[in-house]
């Protein structure tokens, strides 16, 4: 097998997987389910995963990695601590509709039912947090933004939009309810949440 053959199948795996994963969830997840879906025998998916933690451990960096570069670029493209804020609430969201498989992977696993995710990589799990601190510490530099705990603030952020994000994602949004419309009031509130702190 040539490396072009070997790299596509280790992203036929990594693609395998992660549908196995979110449909089936971590519990009901195998090597052999994975081999099965796309038809390779399992002992193929060990020369290049070690185990099925380290499967996992691959489908979360990845996605993580694609959604905070996703979040620097946006950072990077607005030109005010609060435009900053609104982008990376926006691109979130849009990420999370366009990618919900990888959203999902981010979010599915449970510190109790697998191998700790490994240190080395969990500093780059939290670097979205970061992004998100460094935002509101320029706001609080700038006069635009009041908070003494910007980090905390920054998991809030996060747990805010992922609220908003798992209605949406589990179709468990009220049918009477426009989905733009809830999105869009709910970035509103959030952002202006923190707008609303200059004044106190």
């Amino acid at each position: 097998m040539d490396q072009v053959e070997e790299k596509s199948l280790k992203e036929q795996i990594i693609g395998a997987a992660r549908k196995v994963l979110v449909d089936k969830g971590y519990r009901n997840f195998s090597l052999r389910k994975i081999a099965g879906e796309i038809d390779v025998s399992a002992t193929s998916i060990y020369l290049h995963f070690e185990n099925k933690d380290d499967l996992v451990h691959t489908l979360m960096g990845k996605a993580i990695s694609r959604l905070n570069r996703q979040l620097e670029q946006k950072v990077a493209e607005a030109d005010n601590p609060i435009a900053k804020l609104e982008a990376l609430a926006r691109e979130y969201v849009e990420f999370a509709l366009a990618h919900p498989r990888e959203y999902q992977v981010i979010y599915l696993i449970s510190s109790d039912e697998m191998t700790r995710y490994p240190k080395e990589k969990f500093r780059k799990a939290r670097k979205g947090y970061e992004i998100v601190t460094d935002v509101l510490k320029q706001g609080v530099e700038s006069g635009l933004i009041s908070e003494s705990r910007p980090r905390l603030a920054a998991y809030t952020f996060w747990a805010q939009l992922h609220g908003v994000m798992s209605v949406v994602l589990s179709k468990r949004l009220d049918n009477r309810i426009n989905q733009e419309e809830f999105i869009e009031e709910a970035i509103d509130h959030i952002i202006k949440g923190y707008q609303l702190r200059t004044s106190l």
